[in-house]
């Protein structure tokens, strides 16, 4: 018994020593990477990236990839393949293909899945297979509700236009996009890019008409905002989750939106395609009969 939309091929929780190396190949399927820890260097279809904990990746079928851990790691790592219906609605999440996880119910299923890779459950019998196939749905679809939270590019796109920079520009507001928990200065753009900072700077300022830090703020309060609509966090952890002290985010938001984080949270409520979203019991929302009959 399978899921139909997507199938699990392989799955471990492997650890990996210091060094430990895997030569460039490709595939004809999906495959997962997520870091329980450790780091690993990355050669992605001529491109390098370093991975860390909590970080996410997803390579395509067919791509050239291949590896090198830079430290000690555990990896849960999945190789799947998806369905044509469902791979049209992810493949948002496919094209970005790195994450930094952070999400409490993203990390709770990917725990899960390490552990079934790791421990098994061999007393779940044939239903075992559907659950993981399941879970892995779960992850895929909740990546793609963070990615389309936080659409980072969409108040800065039309702007792309008007230069000849759009890849740079677009590949290190993806990164921004990706690492915005941790703490990224110029510098570390500079390093990761091979531009220098006075390049970085003046591309985007031109493209964009918005400096690196900027752009980074405007992430990271996108991604707060999403967090105070959808979750009951305190604002401190949320705060701390986007790479800000309280107080700063405190003064950053008001500034910004012209109410505080609470404000703002009290304010908002979800109506999806005629589900309402509450966390309020209030008579005046309830159905009427009519919706229901």
């Amino acid at each position: 018994m399978r899921d139909k939309d997507v199938r699990i091929l392989w799955i471990s929780g492997k650890s990996y020593q210091l060094g430990d190396e895997i030569a460039k190949h490709k595939h004809k399927f999906c495959q997962l990477q997520f870091f329980m820890s450790g780091s690993e260097q990355l050669t992605y279809d001529g491109q390098i990236i370093d991975l860390k904990k909590n970080h996410l990746f997803i390579v395509f079928e067919g791509t050239s990839h291949g590896y090198v851990f830079l430290q000690g790691s555990t990896v849960l790592d999945i190789k799947f393949v998806v369905e044509s219906g469902l791979y049209e609605i992810i493949r948002p999440v496919l094209e970005c293909r790195d994450f930094y996880i952070d999400a409490p119910m993203l990390l709770m299923i990917i725990q899960q899945l390490h552990t079934a890779a790791t421990v098994g459950g061999r007393e779940l019998g044939e239903v075992r297979p559907l659950l993981m196939d399941s879970l892995l749905k779960l992850l895929l679809l909740g990546l793609y509700q963070e990615r389309i939270e936080r659409q980072p590019f969409s108040y800065v796109e039309p702007l792309f236009a008007k230069t000849q920079d759009n890849s740079k520009i677009k590949s290190m507001i993806d990164y921004l996009a990706n690492h915005y928990a941790e703490e990224i200065k110029l510098e570390d753009l500079s390093k990761h890019f091979h531009f220098s900072e006075s390049y970085i700077t003046r591309i985007f300022r031109d493209a964009i008409q918005l400096t690196p830090n900027q752009v980074l703020q405007e992430i990271r309060l996108n991604r707060a905002m999403s967090l105070l609509r959808s979750t009951n966090y305190p604002v401190e952890r949320i705060a701390q989750s986007v790479g800000w002290s309280f107080n700063y985010f405190s003064r950053v938001f008001k500034r910004q939106k012209g109410v505080t984080p609470t404000d703002y949270r009290n304010m908002k409520q979800t109506i999806v395609d005629g589900l309402i979203l509450s966390k309020d019991f209030d008579l005046s929302l309830e159905p009427t009969t009519e919706k229901l009959s």
